[in-house]
């Protein structure tokens, strides 16, 4: 990653962390998801940082959304190896079992979703 790249990211980051205005953080974070996996850190400490709801959940769906198009390249590359290979494996049954893993993953990401992200107590 370019240093330029980092900046952007780091600008970002500061944005959707400090800015006063809920849907500038929004636009951030959405910014960042667009960087995909190079944006996860960011994404993460946004969300431990904020103390708004709203916030954290933008955060959730974008790590959510990059971790779907990362499962989806995975799963493509996976076909299109068993395809190539002549692979004398069952291409519907990987297909089962990668739809199911998808499945999994996303009654996952909802039930997260749903339990909502809560911050921790603090000491007194």
């Amino acid at each position: 990653m370019s240093k330029h790249d980092r900046t952007t990211l780091f600008e970002l980051k500061e944005k959707a962390k400090w800015s006063t205005v809920p849907e500038e953080s929004k636009a951030a974070i959405k910014e960042l998801s667009n960087h995909g996996e190079d944006a996860m850190s960011e994404l993460q400490e946004i969300m431990r940082i904020t103390a708004y709801e709203d916030i954290k959940n933008a955060c959730a769906e974008a790590i959510m959304s990059i971790q779907t198009r990362s499962k989806e390249v995975e799963i493509n590359e996976t076909s299109y190896t068993i395809h190539d290979s002549n692979s004398t494996a069952d291409s519907s049954t990987t297909a089962a079992k990668n739809q199911k893993k998808e499945e999994e993953f996303e009654n996952e990401a909802e039930s997260t979703r749903e339990e909502g992200v809560k911050l921790a107590d603090m000491p007194r």
